[in-house]
């Protein structure tokens, strides 16, 4: 394996993507795929409602995620944020990857929720899941896959490829 060349970092909104999800998820390092019955189980142990982001609430999360990366010296190749999950591709990031998605987390929940709070709306407790989705990418046919399939959510969504001006996409021609 050689060195790495970027992170694909997914996250979840909170209670968004449960275990048993018709989509498949993970469990203790494990692949799983649609199971109602864990699905509902998950379900009925929230203690609080799922989280979904608005529209206002996705351009909040991309400021701070844009604050983060650009503050922090941290390359981004591609990003989405959706209403219940957003996708960044990192490549060249100046600290450990635990520390800036803790740190990305930290302060796109903080923006939310200052925004929530100003609006007299109640905060929970998370924002986004507690786990971190990590993939390590060592291939450029992979992480050139990567790119495209993060891009495609932005597509999809009526955006460009690359919405945010905190991107630095390898190939310019993609914006």
């Amino acid at each position: 394996m050689g060195s790495t060349l970027a992170i694909h970092w997914t996250v979840t909104t909170h209670g968004t993507w449960l275990h048993g999800d018709p989509k498949g998820s993970w469990k203790n390092g494990t692949l799983m795929g649609p199971d109602p019955l864990l699905r509902q189980a998950a379900s009925e142990n929230m203690t609080n409602e799922a989280e979904t982001l608005s529209q206002p609430e996705i351009e909040l999360a991309a400021e701070a995620f844009g604050r983060v990366c650009q503050k922090g010296g941290h390359q981004v190749l591609a990003a989405t944020i959706r209403p219940i999950h957003a996708h960044l591709v990192l490549g060249r990031i100046a600290s450990p990857a635990e520390k800036v998605i803790w740190w990305l987390k930290r302060q796109s929940a903080a923006a939310v929720f200052d925004s929530r709070r100003s609006q007299g709306r109640p905060t929970p407790r998370h924002l986004w899941t507690n786990r971190r989705f990590v993939v390590f990418i060592y291939d450029e046919r992979h992480l050139a896959n990567t790119i495209k399939y993060v891009q495609r959510h932005n597509i999809e969504a009526g955006l460009s490829a690359n919405p945010y001006s905190w991107i630095d996409p390898l190939n310019r021609n993609d914006t």
